[in-house]
């Protein structure tokens, strides 16, 4: 009893003191407008959850779709999709048609794992190949034997391909495009003859550069006449090929004639004075030592008047020197022809016409130009 009413288990602690706690203020200011949105409305504040979704927008961008525009196809024979290789098959007269891009084929592959297009020909029952790509993309007409094209960068590799541009032609062997303006081209030939098959002269491009409706710019180049080649080349060239009124050469017809020899006629340069005038300098050269020059020009104002006016001289030399039939003649013709517009004066109309030079112009020039006049033994003037 004495020690359960005057023992303690632990000492009584001491009285006299108050601790107080010390307050420290946080250094980190919170804008409560900045955790959540309130309103008040009818005097209640009410807390706005819009803008509290701490979900953020996903930071990996999504990869960009392979066709992004409407693509239509068909095909005679069939279509097939193979799922394992991701490609697209088309088979027998295949179109396929994306933006401005337009494709015709016998077959054509679209491979979508490396997003490209391939076209190519077909053989028929004899083993003959047929129905060659057409590739048209803008202006631009490519008839190559087969091709591929990259849809993510528009560039293709063209086999086999022939164009035009501007009144000339390219064949060529192999062709890069790069861009819409931009052809590179290996082994090409450009002429501007008329017949493809096989033409009778062409320029061999070995590598060039082709900027459709503007320019070609070529290394080493020189001519072949049926496929013969020739001298007459170049370490660099350079060939406009713009629709715009411009200056530049004039290529020259071949031939031969058994009393002069070979002969390189209607070669020269034109000049693109303005918009209202013209010239051309023309040269014929025989290697028996004849030639022969023209000078043409026509003039144009709208409206008013327009005509043309040429100077023609050639010096002609028949057989060889000592022969008793060499001969020597020099012969000239002047042309001039002007017409009045009718829009200029409704009531009156003016025009004039000149052709002199030598009697004998007609019957003894041996250019191809005059070859319809051969039967015309008068020169006349008349206004």
């Amino acid at each position: 009893m004495f020690i359960n009413m005057f023992s303690y288990a632990q000492d009584r602690p001491k009285t006299g003191g108050e601790i107080k706690p010390e307050k420290v203020n946080d250094s980190v200011s919170v804008n409560l407008n900045t955790i959540i949105n309130t309103t008040k409305k009818d005097s209640t504040l009410v807390i706005s959850e819009k803008g509290q979704d701490t979900v953020k927008v996903d930071s990996v961008k999504p990869n960009p779709e392979f066709l992004t525009a409407v693509v239509t196809y068909k095909a005679t024979d069939y279509t097939s999709f193979n799922r394992k290789e991701q490609k697209l098959y088309l088979y027998n007269e295949a179109e396929i048609y994306y933006e401005d891009m337009e494709i015709k084929a016998g077959i054509i592959v679209i491979d979508y794992s490396k997003n490209e297009v391939y076209a190519g020909r077909i053989k028929d029952s004899l083993g003959n190949y047929t129905q060659h790509p057409v590739f048209k993309q803008g202006n631009n007409l490519v008839e190559p034997d087969s091709i591929r094209f990259n849809i993510d960068t528009e560039k293709a590799l063209i086999f086999n391909s022939r164009t035009e541009q501007v009144g000339g032609f390219f064949d060529s062997e192999i062709s890069k495009k790069e861009n819409d303006s931009v052809y590179f081209v290996r082994n090409a030939k450009y002429t501007t003859s008329t017949n493809r098959e096989d033409p009778e002269y062409y320029f061999l491009l070995r590598k060039a550069k082709v900027v459709p409706n503007e320019k070609v710019a070529t290394g080493l180049t020189n001519m072949f006449i049926y496929d013969v080649p020739t001298p007459i080349g170049l370490p660099f060239a350079y060939f406009p090929l713009t629709k715009k009124q411009t200056s530049g050469v004039i290529f020259p017809s071949f031939g031969e004639q058994n009393d002069r020899g070979y002969f390189l006629q209607n070669g020269g340069y034109y000049f693109a004075l303005s918009d209202y005038l013209d010239l051309a300098v023309l040269g014929d050269y025989y290697t028996n030592g004849s030639y022969g020059m023209r000078f043409e020009s026509a003039y144009k104002v709208r409206y008013r008047f327009g005509g043309n006016i040429g100077f023609r001289f050639e010096n002609l030399i028949s057989s060889e020197r000592g022969f008793p039939d060499y001969s020597k003649t020099s012969i000239y013709n002047i042309r001039w022809s002007h017409v009045q517009d009718s829009k200029a004066n409704p009531s009156s109309r003016f025009s004039a016409s000149v052709n002199l030079g030598s009697s004998t112009y007609y019957r003894s020039t041996i250019n191809q130009v005059n070859a319809p006049s051969f039967l015309n033994n008068s020169l006349k003037e008349s206004a």
